[in-house]
């Protein structure tokens, strides 16, 4: 389906036409990570064609692994824009595309990134097994490719995985991990699709981690959770307003898991206010868990209601 050469795309590919693709990348990724998936998957695809097409073209042998890597990246941001939007299965057709194009790169890098994101995938819908075990490929790729900021991404989403197979001290020692290699990784170069994990995303999946091992193990993690995702949320700005609307519906059930649930409702609130301007089926998903649990205490009515209201608009 890609082989085709539409009308407009060049037959002779240089630096200009590559360096093309790769803004076109960072300007789509930019609108996923505050807008959320909704707001520019259909334009990822229509870019797709034409930047699948360059392939077909005449390309200089220096840049043939540089075209491979960016139409690779132009796919992976198609794939988790579909996953954004709720479209797994053509998601994960995309991160395949990717998958193929990087490996042609030879780009280890990249293929850590998107076996991540592939994991995430699955991890989204439950299947914490299938997601270990392509964060699992994405290390093995991201410490071939000494590239140590993606090695700290995979050691975190492993420790997630973990923390949702209920493996406590795996999913901690993963946390540490990840914490060590992200300051060891301090002063090298980071990829385009590696530049969202910053302090403030460390943290936030410190806090992701053991809200889910509060959740799954025992209640008492929530009370390491709640203050990195305090910090996560007030750290997080406008850029990554998806990220942080995560964290907020995370905190909120941290806080019911604490018993405080007067506490719990505004940040419940908060997080519904902000879900409202992200175009993002994933948002809607993770407010299920914090309707289930709000639905056991008698002051979280409201939020419990709120949340109803708000769900059935996303289907």
């Amino acid at each position: 389906m890609y082989r085709s050469r539409p009308a407009g795309a060049p037959a002779r590919i240089g630096i200009a036409d590559v360096e093309r693709v790769e803004q076109a990348v960072r300007d789509l990724r930019a609108l996923d990570y505050q807008y959320g998936g909704g707001s520019c998957h259909g334009t990822v695809l229509s870019k797709l064609p034409n930047t699948r097409a360059m392939l077909a073209g005449t390309v200089p042998v220096r840049l043939t692994r540089r075209l491979d890597a960016a139409v690779a990246d132009m796919h992976n941001v198609a794939g988790w824009t579909l996953f954004d939007n709720g479209d797994a299965t053509a998601a994960l057709h995309h991160f395949t595309a990717a998958l193929d194009l990087a490996t042609r790169a030879g780009d280890k890098a990249m293929i850590a990134n998107i076996r991540y994101r592939m994991g995430r995938v699955h991890l989204h819908y439950n299947a914490a097994g299938r997601a270990l075990a392509e964060f699992d490929r994405g290390r093995a790729a991201a410490m071939a490719s000494n590239c140590t900021i993606a090695a700290a991404i995979l050691a975190a989403n492993q420790a997630w995985a973990y923390a949702r197979l209920g493996r406590a001290e795996e999913a901690i020692e993963g946390l540490a991990t990840s914490r060590t290699e992200f300051e060891a990784a301090n002063g090298f170069h980071v990829p385009g699709w590696a530049a969202f994990f910053t302090e403030t995303d460390v943290v936030a999946m410190i806090g992701s981690v053991h809200i889910d091992l509060a959740r799954f193990v025992d209640h008492r993690y929530a009370k390491h959770a709640v203050p990195a995702l305090e910090a996560a949320v007030g750290s997080y700005g406008d850029g990554m307003a998806r990220s942080r609307t995560f964290c907020l519906i995370s905190l909120a059930i941290g806080r019911l898991l604490l018993h405080d649930v007067d506490r719990a409702v505004d940040v419940g609130r908060e997080a519904l206010r902000h879900s409202r301007s992200i175009k993002s089926v994933r948002v809607r998903d993770r407010l299920r868990p914090l309707e289930n649990e709000a639905r056991r205490w008698g002051g979280a009515d409201e939020l419990t209601e709120g949340i109803r209201m708000m769900l059935p608009a996303a289907s």
